[in-house]
């Protein structure tokens, strides 16, 4: 054995749980007992857990929280900020301030992680030429997906069209959209079916900002829906955000949450920063802002959390730890029960690797070695300390190593 994981626990039942690595690959689990490896680690009785997937996130404007200033913390005012500056973002820019969040990352444990890519008039494709810069440059540490993401819209910036066509054939993976973005729900109608032209034209899977909103005019999920069952890319379409459903009455969200299981399509709900934005022009009692976490989990749906953003004009905080996001999600959806904080536990983890997708992952002989090793021997108590990560692995070789020491006095 090239490396052998001692002393630990399993990530669900707490059971004891060594795992042998060779070659880059899962070779033996046991209880105990496995023979001597080349390099031997000591979990101390901590978890052993499949490592992160961060499944929505935006390299390109992380760390620019000093460069602009929110000042009404409204989710209008970032996109206006950020359509300021963004032209002026230069390829060095964005590699250094995309390594800074994916080194933080990979400390906390993530070892895959999907970026959207602005695609508009403004900057051309220029910021895109500076995250497929920083994916080239920390391909050893992390596996990134890009994501097309026409923010101001299609319908109404009908060059963004021409550019999302040629981002496809620049580096990226996904074909994205914000049909909420647009006119008026006719107007997100032609944003949905221009997105799909252009994925079916790459065999693209689709990820888009939907309904970022807490107004319950927007069900563009609905259109969404319906446009997946239609061209028949079930289990290949995901939803971001999803926020409006807060604000629709049950009839509607149960009517639309039917048609997202129905076509397979995945949600991510991204707690922290819809949290903070939403809500900003009601009185109280305000809406939440979030996706019906609860309801679409009932409904049998994929739901999966993300950080979206980390210091910027979107968000001030965050820190890029999967767990810090699923205890914000889990605090907003009212996850308390045990197999809600399971489920919680599992949004960053494989619900995220499911809509990826990832089908070897997790902890299985002959499965890819990319393992976090934490000090927690629970879900809840991964959740409630979010405790550092002390080995970070991926396909076998030891990536990250946290020590944590406190010394009374």
């Amino acid at each position: 054995m090239n490396l052998v994981i001692r002393n630990g626990i399993s990530d669900s039942m707490g059971e004891p749980l060594e795992v042998g690595i060779v070659d880059g690959v899962i070779a033996a689990i046991a209880p105990s007992g496995l023979p001597p490896g080349d390099q031997e680690i000591d979990a101390g009785g901590g978890m052993i857990s499949p490592a992160f997937v961060e499944p929505h996130f935006h390299l390109e404007n992380a760390l620019l929280w000093d460069g602009a200033i929110n000042q009404s913390g409204t989710l209008h005012e970032a996109i206006e900020l950020y359509a300021q500056i963004k032209r002026d973002l230069t390829v060095e820019d964005i590699v250094a301030r995309s390594g800074q969040a994916i080194r933080a990352a990979v400390a906390h444990g993530v070892l895959w992680l999907r970026s959207h890519v602005d695609i508009d008039h403004i900057a051309k494709l220029s910021i895109l030429e500076g995250v497929v810069a920083a994916r080239e440059r920390y391909r050893d540490i992390i596996d990134i997906q890009l994501v097309a993401f026409p923010q101001l819209g299609m319908a109404r910036n009908p060059e963004a069209v021409d550019m999302m066509w040629q981002a496809m054939e620049n580096g990226c993976d996904l074909v994205g959209g914000m049909p909420h973005g647009e006119r008026d729900m006719a107007d997100a109608a032609r944003h949905i079916e221009i997105a799909f032209d252009i994925a079916q034209a790459h065999d693209a899977d689709i990820d888009m900002h939907i309904d970022e909103t807490d107004d319950p005019y927007w069900h563009s999920l609905e259109l969404l829906a319906e446009k997946t069952l239609e061209t028949g890319w079930q289990g290949r379409v995901t939803a971001g955000h999803c926020c409006a459903m807060s604000a629709w009455d049950d009839a509607l969200a149960e009517r639309v949450i039917d048609k997202v299981r129905r076509a397979n399509i995945h949600i991510i709900t991204n707690a922290p920063i819809n949290l903070m934005l939403e809500g900003r022009g009601h009185k109280h009692p305000k809406p939440r802002g979030i996706a019906r976490v609860k309801e679409l989990l009932e409904a049998g749906v994929n739901v999966a959390c993300g950080q979206d953003d980390v210091q910027n004009m979107f968000y001030p905080y965050g820190k890029m730890d999967p767990l810090e996001v699923a205890l914000i999600t889990a605090h907003a959806a009212h996850l308390a029960a045990p197999g809600e904080i399971q489920a919680a536990f599992d949004m960053p983890r494989a619900n995220a690797a499911r809509l990826w997708p990832l089908p070897d992952y997790g902890i299985h002989v002959g499965a890819e070695a990319n393992l976090v090793v934490l000090d927690a021997r629970n879900a809840v108590e991964a959740l409630r300390r979010q405790p550092d990560r002390r080995y970070v692995i991926r396909k076998g070789k030891i990536l990250a190593e946290t020590e944590t020491k406190v010394s009374w006095h």
